[in-house]
């Protein structure tokens, strides 16, 4: 009996030792915090590298503006289009300010660009239409030139200074240029036939040999014209062949008047010797002077002059081409 008590106390205790483990509280898992700071920080230094970058951007592209201010003013778009002008001018003193400030004037920028672009543009294209007005030129694009006129009076009386301006500026100094360049090529063909035969002229007289540092350097003008017609300066090209058929007809007029004065001479020294022979032969009938060589006078058969040798005036005439044809990249 005794026994039995004893195992149902150990049994006891065995059990509430078993009860007393099994609900000791738990351990609960370290939570780890977050550095909350560290994220805003982050996302702080990627703004500043964005707004450095913005930064560095926009004074490239203000140095870009005036640059491009400073072409509109040489070109004369403040007296061209005066309106125009000054709006953009203040566009550009506001830009500067609000930059100063620190505000993001990306867009702002790019517009004031186009800006100073077209207006250089458009003063262009007026000083070209009065460069076509004043020489008659328009008849040799009619209807380009009329339509850069009329886009030229449009944008003078506008005031919407927005990107279809700038547009249009553009589109009329394409247009005058293109009339311009018409007829220059048309002038320049025609002086380049007249330089020609002028230099055909100046070869029929031998000016290479007469006169050849002078007839030389009218080859290289000719040439220089010749370079500026296939590379597209067709006004370039006229002003040089013009060079080069002004000196070759200079040259043939002058030498022209050397030869033939030097003829007038040969015929009077022709004269003379008629008239020396002819009192030569009075001479032989009154005093016979006989065979025995005389002191001063040549024997009849001596070579008194070299033979002409007309190798270096053969050699001497530079080639050039009748015709010129332009590159295929102008003739578009």
């Amino acid at each position: 009996m005794i026994k039995s008590k004893l195992v149902l106390a150990a049994f006891a205790a065995m059990s509430l030792a078993l009860i007393s483990c099994g609900s000791s509280p738990k351990e609960e898992p370290e939570i780890q915090e977050e550095n909350v700071s560290e994220a805003p920080a982050e996302e702080s230094q990627d703004q500043e590298q964005i707004s450095e970058d913005n930064s560095e951007s926009n004074e490239a592209t203000l140095s870009k503006i005036e640059s491009s201010r400073q072409d509109a003013i040489n070109a004369g778009a403040q007296d061209a289009a005066p309106d125009a002008f000054n709006a953009a001018e203040e566009e550009y003193n506001s830009v500067k300010a609000a930059m100063e400030q620190g505000e993001d004037v990306s867009a702002r920028l790019k517009d004031l660009l186009a800006r100073y672009q077209a207006l250089k543009a458009y003063a262009d294209a007026v000083a070209k239409k009065a460069k076509i007005d004043e020489n008659g030129f328009a008849s040799y694009a009619q209807n380009v030139y009329n339509d850069g006129s009329s886009i030229i009076s449009e944008l003078a009386s506008s005031k919407d200074y927005g990107s279809d301006w700038n547009k249009k500026a553009v589109s009329a100094d394409a247009k005058m240029t293109f009339v311009l360049k018409a007829a220059y090529k048309s002038l320049a063909q025609a002086e380049r036939t007249e330089a020609f035969k002028a230099k055909k002229n100046a070869d029929s007289i031998k000016c290479s040999v007469s006169r050849k540092a002078d007839y030389d350097k009218f080859v290289a003008n000719f040439k220089s014209g010749d370079q500026n017609y296939v590379t597209g300066n067709p006004e370039g090209a006229l002003a040089n062949y013009t060079k080069a058929k002004e000196g070759f007809a200079s040259l043939y007029t002058q030498v022209s008047e050397a030869r033939a004065q030097a003829q007038a001479a040969i015929e009077e020294a022709k004269k003379r010797v008629a008239e020396s022979e002819t009192n030569a032969q009075w001479a032989d009938k009154e005093k016979p002077l006989g065979d025995e060589p005389v002191e001063g006078i040549e024997e009849a058969d001596t070579q008194l002059l070299e033979a002409d040798d007309f190798t270096k005036a053969e050699n001497s005439e530079v080639e050039i081409e009748e015709t010129i044809e332009e590159s295929a990249q102008e003739a578009e």
